[in-house]
């Protein structure tokens, strides 16, 4: 069978053009480090790699509230922890309020020093978080939730506890809202009474006399209320702490399959590449030299 010369060539152009696209594209698989640059290289593996890139952007972003979660929630344990004190020292003062030997200088500085550790609880209720909201205004976190007044302290934030999502159908509150931390946080009755008027009812006690025994018990209900809440934090935290390492390894597993999708072997794509290259040259070669052979080259 006779190849006509036009047949030949176009052929053989055909030949080296493909060549030369396999080995452009072998090079841009190189550059990218992909081996699927367009859906149409592997439509299983591109439909894999983009629901596991998917995947890789939720856990990134769950990742991004868990670090929210973990500042506020430290940030409201060692604010609690700082309540305790107060309150800690709150309890010292009332036994020694108590005590009937006291004459009214003393009940007085008993009662100026309860009268500071209540203006400490007041900036300890107003503390912002790293983005300046306040962290236990509930929803309300631009507005300051606890101002003093004359009738004593009052709460302006709401009863909201802001939350985030750990991991799908995982959430947290973020913190306690001031209402139930320091707004109900002992017994007079049957009411419950902010940690302000607990420190109030002592107060005006002592301009009276001793402190009664109801006055020590409402500030000891304190310490076990502000104790509560510190295990609430605790428990809260420890829950972020584990999905959060459970995140992670999840992360490392959908980067591995990922990778295994989409990632070029970069040394198989080295030695196709050399091996294309070397056979575009021949080619080119050999049509160099017969493109130059006719009938007049055999006729000199």
């Amino acid at each position: 069978m006779q190849i006509g010369t036009k047949q030949f060539f176009q052929t053989q152009v055909t030949s080296m053009s493909d060549l030369q696209s396999q080995i452009g594209k072998i090079q841009e698989q190189v550059a990218s480090g992909k081996k699927i640059l367009v859906p149409s290289d592997d439509p299983g593996a591109y439909t894999t790699a983009a629901k596991l890139g998917q995947s890789e952007a939720a856990i990134n972003q769950y990742s991004r509230n868990i670090g929210v979660a973990k500042s506020r929630l430290s940030q409201e344990d060692t604010v609690l922890s700082s309540v305790a004190n107060v309150v800690a020292r709150l309890n010292e003062l009332s036994i020694q309020g108590s005590n009937g030997t006291n004459d009214a200088n003393s009940r007085a500085a008993i009662s100026d020093e309860m009268d500071q550790l209540s203006q400490q609880l007041v900036a300890l209720g107003n503390t912002t978080d790293p983005n300046g909201d306040y962290l236990f205004a509930g929803y309300k976190g631009d507005k300051e939730p606890f101002k003093t007044t004359a009738d004593g302290v009052s709460y302006h934030g709401d009863t909201g506890r802001k939350e985030v999502e750990l991991a799908r159908g995982v959430t947290t509150p973020t913190s306690s809202n001031g209402l139930e931390i320091f707004m109900n946080a002992s017994r007079s009755g049957n009411e419950s009474i902010s940690i302000f008027q607990v420190i109030k009812n002592a107060k005006d006690q002592l301009a009276r006399g001793p402190l009664t025994n109801d006055n020590v018990s409402q500030i000891q209900g304190v310490i076990d209320h502000v104790s509560t809440y510190q295990s609430i934090c605790g428990s809260r935290l420890q829950k972020v702490e584990m999905t959060d390492q459970n995140s992670q390894n999840l992360l490392v597993n959908v980067k591995a399959d990922k990778s295994a999708a989409e990632d070029a072997d970069i040394a198989q794509l080295a030695t196709e590449l050399q091996q294309k290259t070397l056979t575009l040259n021949a080619a080119q070669t050999v049509f160099a030299k017969v493109s130059q052979l006719s009938l007049f080259n055999y006729l000199k």
